[in-house]
């Protein structure tokens, strides 16, 4: 180590105090770029392991025959857009922009003011909540 160190030395020696003080510490940033990246590549199979077995979230969609209890915060009206928060998850609240399911109730411009109960049938492709009014709420 001492004789790398030595030969670099004089490999730069006819540089500038202030040029070799730059070569020297362009050097300490590559040489922890490279002990970074070895330990990323050695502790990587490990990291994945542990995300595997404690992540419990694997999905924010729900799957396709679970419906999700919520609770308008935003109204829609016809075709616009509101917000829904999931209320009956009994864990964390997630608020999603929110749409009626039912084409025709859009249509139609059926409004469902703040605060109605609603079920959250499904997701779209940009992660909006698919709702229909729930006639028969049941809260915890």
């Amino acid at each position: 180590m001492g004789n790398l160190i030595e030969w670099i030395n004089s490999q730069i020696a006819w540089l500038p105090s202030f040029g070799q003080l730059l070569v020297w510490l362009l050097l300490v940033l590559l040489l922890a770029t490279v002990v970074y990246l070895l330990f990323s590549l050695l502790l990587a199979p490990f990291m994945l392991l542990y995300n595997r077995l404690t992540d419990k979230n694997t999905s924010n969609v729900p799957a396709s025959d679970d419906y999700l209890l919520g609770e308008l915060t935003e109204k829609i009206h016809g075709t616009a857009l509101g917000e829904v928060m999931e209320v009956g998850s009994g864990e964390a609240r997630s608020v999603h922009p929110a749409r009626l399911y039912n084409e025709a109730d859009a249509q139609n411009g059926l409004l469902l003011p703040v605060g109605t109960k609603v079920l959250i049938i499904d997701f779209d492709e940009r992660g909006i909540a698919l709702v229909v009014q729930s006639k028969s709420f049941i809260a915890d």
